[in-house]
C-alpha cells in the first residue's frame, strides 16, 4: 500500500511538472490552457498528497479524517474546474461566445444526467459500492459535482471535435481520470477504505500523466461547434433518457427522491429549457441571416458589380414585367466604340474606372421608371417607358454625355458611343416609308434567273417576318416573345448604328434586318456550295481590237441555289472574305479555270484566261505552290494564266504585295492589275509593281465625250485611255479597256491606241460552250474591207461574242449594251458585228483597216499580251 501510494504520489509530481514545462513552449492561446492545465494539476497533486498524509497518520479516526476529506474534495474540485477551464481555452474549441455557451449548456445537461444516474446507482436502495458507500459525508458532494461537470463538458467537447480527435480525447480523459479519482481519495477518507483511498490515487496519477502527454501532442482541434441540423438533438435527449431510466429504476426499487436528486433534476429541465430556447432563438438567427443574403445575392445577382447598374439578369426581369403590364417600353442599347483600345493601350484600371464613368453618367440622365443596365463588356442598355419623342430626346443626351471625355490621372480618354433604339411599337416588318422603293440590301439585291447567269432587281421583300432561305416570306415565329423581339430589334438597331460610322442614334428598321437575315441565311449556304456543285464559272472574253476577235477570257464564279437561285457575286464574294471560306472558292476557280483552259489548248485555241485574286489569297503563304500545282496537274503554260489583282489591293501594304507578286512572276503567270484609275495606287508604286497588264477602268473609258485630235488628223479618242496607253508603253505594259458598252467608246480606245478590250460590246460572262462557239467562229471568219460613209449601211460580218455578262465580284452591273441585244436561253450565239463598228468617225476607217492585219486572232496574238510588251 506505501509503494501504490508513493508510486501514485511520484506520477501524479511527474505529470505536474510535464505540464509546467509545456507550458514555457507555448504560446498564444496554448500557453494560456498549458497555465490553466498545469494549474489544476498542481492542485491535484497537493490534494492527493494531502489525502495520502491523511490516511497514514490519521488511520481510522473518521472524525479527523472527515475534516481532510473535505480539504481533498474541495481541492479536487477546483482541480477539476481549473482542468475544465483550461480545456474551454485550448484554441479551436470554443470559437465564440455564443459557442461557449451552448457548450457549456450541453456539458451541464450531461454532468446534471451523470450526477443523477450516480445518485441512483449509489444511494439507497442501489447502493451500487455497499458499505462503501457513505453519502452522508458532505465533503465529497463537492467532489461529485466537479467529477459530473468535468465528465459532462469533456464528453461533449471530444464529441464534437472534428477529426482526427485522439489526442484531445485523450486530454479530455485526462482530466476526467483526474478529478474521478480525485473524488475516490476523498470517499475513501470520509469512510470507505484505504483501498478506496489508494485506487483513487492510482486513477488521479494515471490521468494527470494522460494529459501532460497528450498536451504536447495535440493540435488545433479545429472549430468546435454546434451541430443544428443532424446531431444536436442527441446531446438533450440521450442524458434526459439516461436520467428518465434510471429514475423508473430508482422507483421500482422502492427508493425514493431526496432534495439533491429533486434540485438534479430541476437543474437538467431549466437547462434542457434553455438549450432549446438558445437553439430555436439560433435557427430563427440563422433563418433570418439567410433570408438576408439570399435577398442580397438574388440582388447580386441582378446588378453589376462595376458600375452599380442592372445587369442582363435585371434588366430582363424589368423588362418582362413592363411587357407582362402591357405597358409602353422602348429599349436604347448603347455600345462605346473603340473602348478596346483603351483596355489594350491604357490598361484594364483604367478602362474598368470609364465603364464605372459611364455607369454615373447614365444614372445622372435616369428619368422616373427608367432602368439604365450593364450587359456585359463595354455594352449598355436602358429601359424607359417614355414616349417615342422622349426617347429620340433621351437617345441624343445620352450621345452627348457619354461622348464627353473620361478624365484619368495619365490623361483623358475620349470615346464616342452607338445607340441603337427599339420600341415595343415597332413593327417586325414594316419598312420605313422613306425607304420602300429601297431594295433588299443596298450591297446585294435580290435577283431573278437570266439564261446567260446575269441578274436583274427583283422587288423588296416587304413582309412582316423578313425572309426565308429562297428570299420568299416568312411570318415572325409564334414561340418568339415580345421580350425577344424587343431584345433582338434594339440589338440590330445597335448593329445597323455600328455599321453607318458609329457615333449615331439609329432605330430599328425592319430593312435591315431582312437584309441580315438574307446575309445570315447566304453565308450560311454558302459553305456547302462547293460540295454540292452549285458554282460555276462564267467566262467574259477579251477582244482583240479592232478586229473584235475573243483573244482571251477573265474567268468569272457564278453560283445558282436552288432555293435563293441566281446570287450575285457582289453578294457572296465579300461574306467568303469575312466567314474565311475565300481560299476555298479562290482554289476552286483556279482548278476550274485551269481545267477548262487546257481543254481551249487541247482543241487548238490560241487564248489565255485570267482569274481574280483576293488579298486574302495573295498574302497567303501557299497561294504560290497552289498555282504551281494547279498548272502542273492541268499541263496549262504558266503564260496562258493571268492573274488579276484589284487596284485596291495596292493600298493595303505594297512591299509586302510586291514580294507575293514577285514569287507569283516566277512560276511563269503574268500579273495584271485591274480596275486602274479607279482607286488610289500612284505612278511611283505603278513602276515598282511587277506586273505585265493594266486594266483600265470603266470609269475612263466611258467619258462623256470623246476628243478629236488637235494637230493631225484622226478619229476622235479618249484622253485618259490615251494616257494611260502611253504610261503602259513606257512601262512595258499591255493595256486593255474594260467596260466598252458601245460602239462610240470602241472606236474612242482604239483610236487611242488600245490592241484589247473587254466590256458589254464583246460579250457577257458565258458558259464555257458559247465561248469556245466564239472562238471557233473567230478562227473561220476574216475581216472584211470596211468602207466610208453612213455607218448605218455597214451590217455584221463577223461573229460576234456571247450576250452581256453578269458583273464581276465587287462591280456594279454594267448598262446593258446599246448595240448587241442579249440571246434568248437555250439559243446559239447570234452573229457577231463586223470588226469595226458603224460609229466610228470619219476618216478613221482606213487606220482601222491596217491595224486589222497586225491583230488577226492567230498564233502571233497571244504571244502580243503575254510578252508585255507594246508595240502596234
Amino acid at each position: 500500500m506505501i509503494a501504490v501510494a508513493t508510486l501514485s504520489g511520484l506520477g501524479a509530481t511527474a505529470a505536474t511538472c510535464l505540464l509546467l514545462v509545456s507550458v514555457r513552449h507555448r504560446s498564444g492561446g496554448y500557453r494560456q490552457a498549458h497555465l490553466l492545465l498545469a494549474a489544476g494539476a498542481a492542485v491535484a497533486t497537493l490534494s492527493l498528497a494531502t489525502g495520502l498524509v491523511a490516511a497514514a497518520v490519521h488511520g481510522s479516526h473518521s472524525g479527523e479524517r472527515t475534516g481532510w476529506a473535505t480539504a481533498v474534495s474541495i481541492g479536487i474540485a477546483v482541480s477539476g474546474f481549473l482542468g475544465c477551464a483550461g480545456l474551454l481555452r485550448m484554441p479551436g474549441v470554443v470559437g465564440s461566445p455564443s459557442g461557449a455557451v451552448r457548450l457549456l449548456l450541453d456539458g451541464v445537461i450531461t454532468a446534471a444526467a451523470f450526477w443523477f444516474v450516480g445518485w441512483v446507482l449509489f444511494s439507497e436502495p442501489t447502493r451500487l459500492l455497499g458499505d462503501a458507500t457513505h453519502l452522508t459525508c458532505a465533503p465529497i458532494l463537492f467532489a461529485t459535482v466537479s467529477a459530473a461537470l468535468a465528465a459532462g463538458l469533456n464528453a461533449v467537447v471530444a464529441a464534437r471535435a472534428p477529426r482526427p480527435r485522439a489526442r484531445l480525447a485523450g486530454l479530455c480523459c485526462g482530466v476526467t481520470n483526474t478529478v474521478f479519482g480525485g473524488l475516490g481519495v476523498a470517499g475513501g477518507l470520509c469512510g470507505g477504505g484505504t483501498r478506496l483511498a489508494l485506487a483513487g490515487a492510482v486513477l488521479l496519477a494515471v490521468g494527470l500523466l494522460s494529459a501532460g502527454l497528450a498536451v504536447h501532442t495535440t493540435d488545433p482541434p479545429g472549430q468546435v461547434a454546434a451541430d443544428l441540423i443532424r446531431r444536436d438533438s442527441e446531446y438533450a435527449f440521450i442524458p434526459m433518457i439516461a436520467m428518465a431510466a434510471s429514475a423508473a429504476y430508482h422507483l421500482l426499487q422502492d427508493g425514493r427522491f431526496d432534495a439533491f436528486a429533486i434540485t438534479a433534476g430541476s437543474l437538467e429541465g431549466f437547462a434542457l429549457v434553455t438549450r432549446q430556447y438558445l437553439t430555436l432563438h439560433d435557427m430563427r438567427g440563422y433563418a433570418a441571416r439567410l433570408a438576408e443574403r439570399e435577398a442580397h445575392f438574388r440582388e447580386l445577382a441582378h446588378t453589376d458589380p462595376l458600375t452599380g447598374l442592372a445587369n442582363r439578369r435585371g434588366l430582363l426581369r424589368a423588362l418582362a414585367s413592363a411587357v407582362a403590364g402591357r405597358e409602353p417600353v422602348a429599349l436604347l442599347g448603347l455600345d462605346l466604340d473603340g473602348f478596346k483600345h483603351v483596355n489594350d493601350m491604357r490598361g484594364h484600371d483604367v478602362g474598368d474606372a470609364v465603364l464605372a464613368e459611364v455607369g454615373r453618367r447614365l444614372r445622372a440622365h435616369q428619368g422616373p421608371g427608367d432602368l439604365p443596365a450593364r450587359l456585359g463588356g463595354d455594352e449598355f442598355a436602358v429601359l424607359t417607358h417614355r414616349s417615342p419623342q422622349d426617347v429620340d430626346r433621351l437617345a441624343r443626351e445620352l450621345l452627348h454625355a457619354l461622348g464627353e471625355a473620361y478624365e484619368q490621372p495619365d490623361g483623358p480618354v475620349f470615346l464616342s458611343v452607338s445607340v441603337g433604339v427599339a420600341g415595343r411599337g415597332d413593327p417586325d416588318g414594316a419598312a420605313d416609308p422613306h425607304r420602300a422603293d429601297r431594295p433588299e440590301s443596298a450591297a446585294a439585291p435580290q435577283q431573278a434567273d437570266r439564261p446567260d447567269g446575269a441578274a436583274v432587281p427583283q422587288q423588296a421583300d416587304r413582309s412582316p417576318g423578313g425572309t426565308g432561305p429562297d428570299g420568299t416570306p416568312v411570318p415572325r415565329q409564334a414561340d418568339e416573345s415580345d421580350v425577344e423581339v424587343l431584345l433582338r430589334h434594339a440589338d440590330l438597331a445597335l448593329r445597323h448604328a455600328k455599321q453607318q460610322g458609329k457615333n449615331r442614334v439609329e432605330r430599328y428598321d425592319a430593312t435591315y434586318e431582312r437584309m441580315l437575315r438574307r446575309r445570315t441565311t447566304v453565308e450560311h449556304e454558302l459553305r456547302g456550295a462547293i460540295g454540292r456543285g452549285e458554282l460555276r464559272l462564267a467566262f467574259q472574253p477579251v477582244a482583240s481590237l479592232p478586229s473584235v476577235r475573243p483573244v482571251g477570257a477573265e474567268a468569272l464564279l457564278r453560283w445558282h441555289h436552288p432555293q435563293l437561285g441566281n446570287v450575285r457575286p457582289d453578294e457572296f464574294i465579300p461574306l467568303a472574305e469575312e466567314c474565311g471560306m475565300i481560299a476555298a472558292l479562290g482554289a476552286w476557280v483556279l482548278d476550274q479555270a485551269c481545267l477548262q483552259l487546257s481543254r481551249w489548248l487541247a482543241d487548238g485555241h490560241d487564248v489565255w484566261v485570267s482569274v481574280n485574286v483576293s488579298p486574302r489569297e495573295l498574302h497567303a503563304e501557299a497561294y504560290v505552290a497552289q498555282v504551281a500545282e494547279a498548272l502542273r496537274a492541268h499541263r496549262v503554260p504558266p503564260q496562258r494564266l493571268v492573274l488579276e489583282v484589284t487596284e485596291h489591293t495596292v493600298a493595303t501594304d505594297v512591299d509586302e504585295l510586291i514580294r507575293r507578286l514577285t514569287a507569283l512572276r516566277r512560276t511563269g503567270v503574268r500579273i495584271a492589275l485591274d480596275d486602274f484609275g479607279a482607286g488610289y495606287s500612284s505612278l511611283g508604286q505603278l513602276r515598282r509593281l511587277p506586273i505585265d497588264i493594266l486594266k483600265i477602268d470603266h470609269s475612263l473609258v466611258a467619258e462623256h465625250e470623246p476628243v478629236a485630235p488637235v494637230d493631225r488628223d484622226g478619229p476622235p479618242f479618249a484622253p485618259m485611255v490615251d494616257v494611260v496607253m502611253r504610261l503602259g508603253h513606257q512601262l512595258g505594259l499591255e493595256v486593255i479597256a474594260e467596260g466598252v458598252t458601245s460602239p462610240t467608246e470602241l472606236a474612242a480606245v482604239v483610236a487611242a491606241g488600245c490592241r484589247f478590250g473587254q466590256g458589254a460590246l464583246f460579250g457577257w460572262g458565258v458558259p464555257a460552250e458559247h465561248l469556245e462557239a466564239m472562238l471557233d467562229a473567230a478562227t473561220l471568219a476574216r475581216p472584211a474591207p470596211v468602207t466610208g460613209g453612213d455607218p448605218a449601211e455597214s451590217r455584221p460580218s463577223e461573229p460576234t461574242a456571247a450576250p452581256p455578262p453578269a458583273p464581276r465580284a465587287g462591280t456594279a452591273p454594267p448598262p446593258a449594251p446599246r448595240a448587241v441585244p442579249a440571246p434568248r436561253a437555250g439559243t446559239a450565239p447570234p452573229p457577231a458585228p463586223r470588226a469595226v463598228p458603224a460609229s466610228l468617225p470619219e476618216g478613221a476607217s482606213d487606220q482601222i483597216v491596217n491595224d486589222v492585219a497586225s491583230t488577226q486572232v492567230g498564233p502571233g496574238v497571244a504571244p502580243d499580251i503575254r510578252g508585255g510588251a507594246a508595240h502596234r
